[in-house]
């Protein structure tokens, strides 16, 4: 040890503090004494269930303050919001209003949110982010959780609420035993009681559109459900959206989506039995030999009259490939898409064929010719009813919907 230091170190340690200390005084206000020269007393937010979110702060500073500048943004949702606040000269209190749109934010979202203060020191504090869950605080809820599925319902019996419950997780095992669909995360299922209820947690479309279409179930987030409990049809509309759910998380990707006919085929399958008018559409397409391609089923049809085409060509397309090849080369084809491909990549990954191929073999296994072989087309017999038939989506929608309306997507509806 070198004894001609040593008596070094007791000076430096009353030094040092003393150093720190002219700095802050005499600097640009170092980082190191924000938290004396700007304290928080008041870090808080109201919500007003689909009109506001309000977030106040209030501070405690030495000095003028100079900027305050708000972040906010919804957890796992990559965009965050910065809104600079206007500041008064002496103003130590700050309000911002976030004006929402009814179904804006979805119900059971979590938004965190921090601010950033200056002073004219140069004094700088980032406050620590804090998380508001966004809930429809009009009802008091009640819970029930099995096999990754939470469903929150209220005023209705625990006996309503476990039979809507058991709709999904049946749902859910067929979704993994038939499909080969595996529930990644817990979906959260709301179950409101009437279309009023549920009015004000949905996106306002038009007041033609309210007025006249009842949704009877929507995704409004990767995994959140809100359902009109009081529909006839509640069993569908749980398989057909939870396939939407469960098989979005599958296969959540940033680069691309699945084609409508994967995404809306699997949808149709979970609810069980094609549904009539489906049905029909699809065996008048065969014998006339007038099916959409699947190159045009990957996106919505244009034309409001094919809806009931669409979607009996989608659930059949499905049916075929889960019928043909097994459950396994299905999940090989959604963890094909998970990797962000092409369908046409994805489809020779799992099957060996691409878009068009899978075409003329799905158009064989109905009696048809490959597109543009002459020839007339084999009718094909009715197959047997094996399970109860269900309403799909758009079936019931009316011919006063636009194209656009159609194209709708994660939504059941029919016309009130």
């Amino acid at each position: 040890m070198d004894r001609s230091s040593s008596w070094l170190r007791p000076a430096l340690r009353v030094a040092i503090p003393l150093m720190l200390a002219a700095c802050c005084f005499f600097g640009q206000g170092l980082p190191v004494c924000a938290d004396d020269a700007i304290r928080i007393l008041e870090n808080t937010h109201k919500v007003h269930f689909s009109e506001r979110i309000t977030f106040r702060l209030q501070v405690d500073a030495l000095n003028e303050i100079q900027e305050v500048t708000l972040y906010y943004r919804r957890i796992g949702k990559g965009l965050t919001v910065k809104v600079p606040i206007p500041v008064s000269s002496g103003e130590d209190a700050f309000t911002y209003t976030w004006e929402l749109e009814p179904g804006e934010v979805p119900v059971g979202a979590h938004i965190e949110y921090d601010w950033r203060i200056v002073d004219d020191s140069g004094n700088e504090l980032r406050t620590s982010p804090l998380t508001l869950d966004y809930a429809d605080d009009r009802f008091t809820w009640q819970a029930l959780e099995e096999d990754n599925i939470i469903l929150f319902w209220y005023r209705s019996s625990e006996v309503e609420a476990r039979r809507l419950l058991g709709y999904a997780t049946q749902s859910l095992a067929r979704l993994q035993d038939e499909m080969g669909v595996m529930l990644k995360e817990p979906v959260r299922i709301y179950v409101y009681r009437s279309k009023s209820d549920m009015s004000l947690a949905l996106p306002r479309k038009s007041e033609a559109y309210d007025d006249r279409i009842l949704t009877l179930g929507v995704v409004v987030d990767d995994a959140t459900l809100l359902l009109l409990g009081s529909q006839s049809d509640v069993e569908g509309t749980i398989a057909h959206e939870l396939s939407h759910i469960v098989v979005g998380l599958a296969t959540d990707n940033p680069y691309t989506s699945l084609p409508r006919w994967l995404d809306e085929g699997l949808a149709m399958y979970a609810e069980g039995e094609l549904p009539a008018g489906n049905r029909r559409a699809l065996e008048n397409a065969i014998q006339r030999d007038q099916l959409i391609s699947v190159r045009s089923l990957s996106s919505y049809t244009g034309d409001p009259s094919q809806v009931d085409l669409f979607y009996g060509e989608v659930y059949s397309l499905v049916e075929y490939l889960l019928q043909t090849y097994g459950k396994d080369k299905m999940t090989q084809l959604l963890d094909s898409f998970t990797a962000g491909i092409t369908q046409e990549e994805a489809l020779q990954r799992a099957y060996g064929f691409g878009v068009d191929e899978l075409d003329a073999h799905w158009r064989k296994s109905l009696g048809l010719q490959p597109r543009g072989t002459p020839g007339p087309a084999t009718p094909v017999p009715q197959r047997p009813v094996q399970r109860p038939c269900i309403p799909c989506p758009g079936v019931l929608w009316g011919g006063f919907l636009s194209a656009a309306a159609v194209a709708v997507g994660r939504k059941r509806a029919r016309a009130s």
